[in-house]
């Protein structure tokens, strides 16, 4: 399972292009977010913002055609667009309340309004809870995403989404594909303000996540009996 997923993105010549284009999408992604860094804080950068949503999209609809099996859809087609809706859709529901657990952790202990005589064991209390809030989206969230893109938003907002969860290959599959991902945005965030660099480590960000969602896709068809 884990040899064919990080074959997955160079297969053969329609998965091979199907990775070029993931890496077009966050190349343009990148370049525009980049001008909008520059802009701030004019209001103009609003116009390179929004036009940074499209390869977003489609950066998300590939990848979510991987989840549901059936590979690379075609750009620019509705499949395209519905299939990064429901991922995007299932990302809000599953990491949202992770990042606002992170975030309100952080404003109480950066406020100080917590009593020092508290500070540490209310900083151990917060940070303790949100890893575990943010380990439990995270880890359910790849399933839900799959059958999202497989049957529906509503689908993979279900319990019945997350029966495969409790299998040690989803486990297993779950921790290579967040490998993956970590190392990718980790490379990505150290080398942000290198040109030639970064452009090095978006290929290898495009291909990570290729691999794991090929990884989990399988890893959910191997759990579908639970």
């Amino acid at each position: 399972m884990f040899v064919d997923a990080l074959r997955y993105p160079l297969a053969d010549r329609t998965r091979l292009d199907g990775t070029a284009k993931c890496l077009a999408a966050l190349l343009f992604s990148g370049v525009l977010l980049r001008f909008a860094a520059r802009l701030w804080p004019d209001w103009a950068l609003v116009a390179p913002l929004l036009l940074a949503v499209a390869p977003l999209l489609a950066f998300l609809g590939l990848l979510g055609g991987v989840l549901a099996g059936g590979g690379f859809p075609p750009l620019a087609t509705t499949d395209t667009v519905r299939l990064a809706g429901r991922l995007l859709g299932v990302a809000t529901v599953y990491l949202l309340p992770a990042a606002i657990t992170v975030v309100a952790a952080g404003y109480v202990v950066a406020s100080g309004t917590v009593p020092d005589a508290l500070g540490g064991v209310t900083l151990a209390t917060l940070a303790t809870a949100a890893l575990l809030v943010t380990v439990v989206c995270g880890y359910l969230f790849p399933a839900a995403a799959v059958v999202s893109v497989r049957d529906g938003l509503r689908a993979g907002l279900r319990r019945d989404a997350l029966r495969g969860t409790a299998s040690s290959t989803y486990f297993l599959a779950w921790v290579g594909a967040t490998v993956l991902v970590v190392v990718a945005w980790s490379a990505l965030a150290a080398t942000a303000t290198r040109s030639v660099a970064a452009l090095l480590v978006l290929g290898w960000c495009a291909y990570a996540h290729v691999a794991a969602a090929a990884l989990i896709a399988e890893s959910v068809d191997r759990t579908g009996y639970w």
